[in-house]
């Protein structure tokens, strides 16, 4: 591979299944879900959604961001929705 860049993969296997080649080439590094505070400012500064709808869509997605960005694109629909009728 060129200088300068990465492979990233993910993967729920076990590790220890992978080849040996594999395993001493790539380094393992473990993510966490990212908390309720750093999760609920990160669509409010994106995409201009309140805070407090942010801090309860994070709170229900508990650490998920594919589950809270969800929660957000169905939270702008029926916004959007609702302003349509006014």
């Amino acid at each position: 591979m060129s200088p300068g860049y990465a492979f990233l993969g993910t993967t729920n296997l076990d590790l220890s299944s992978l080849t040996e080649l594999l395993q001493t080439h790539l380094q393992s590094v473990r993510l966490q879900p990212p908390g309720n505070e750093a999760l609920a400012p990160f669509p409010a500064r994106c995409w201009g959604a309140p805070i407090t709808i942010t801090r309860q869509i994070a709170e229900g997605a508990k650490g998920n961001v594919r589950a809270a960005m969800a929660d957000l694109e169905m939270w702008s629909v029926i916004s959007c929705q609702k302003n349509a009728f006014v």
